[in-house]
């Protein structure tokens, strides 16, 4: 954790690019793919509601046994439902990813504070969040520290 924090404070416009691109490659590709599967489902799904008309038709122009179409009809339905399961799985997923592309700059924006100059000095706040407690600001911890070996 020092380690980042460290790469985050003194090298910060490199680590926003080392991150930016490794996870912007990363997520196009499996952003890409999910839409890809998205499209394909949505479009798997049409088709069976035009196959489910078509042995309607069938059914009803006596082409088609009723026992041959029960068993057609609950076939395609259920290939539907486990389709439109699918498809809000991938829609979480590709909401998912899209809020992550931009985790980065999020977290720049609300863990490292822009630098600024005390004494000649260049100090930059960086804020460290723990689960369940929240975050706790570095100059906390610090006057925490200080006051420990005091």
């Amino acid at each position: 954790m020092r380690f980042v924090i460290s790469c985050v404070v003194n090298y910060e416009e490199q680590f926003r690019q080392a991150m930016g691109e490794k996870h912007k490659s990363e997520a196009k590709r499996e952003l890409a793919a999910r839409r890809k599967q998205y499209v394909q489902a949505e479009r798997h799904i049409e088709e069976l509601h035009c196959l489910f008309k078509r042995i309607y038709e069938e059914c009803a122009n006596e082409k088609l046994s009723d026992s041959r179409y029960e068993m057609l009809s609950k076939d395609y339905e259920q290939e539907q439902i486990v389709l439109r399961d699918k498809l809000l799985q991938l829609e979480e997923e590709i909401t998912q990813q899209e809020e992550q592309a931009e985790n980065i700059d999020r977290f720049m924006g609300k863990y490292v504070h822009a630098p600024v100059k005390e004494d000649g000095e260049r100090i930059q706040d960086v804020d460290i969040s723990y689960n369940l407690i929240g975050i706790l600001p570095y100059s906390l911890l610090m006057s925490l520290r200080n006051e420990e070996t005091a």
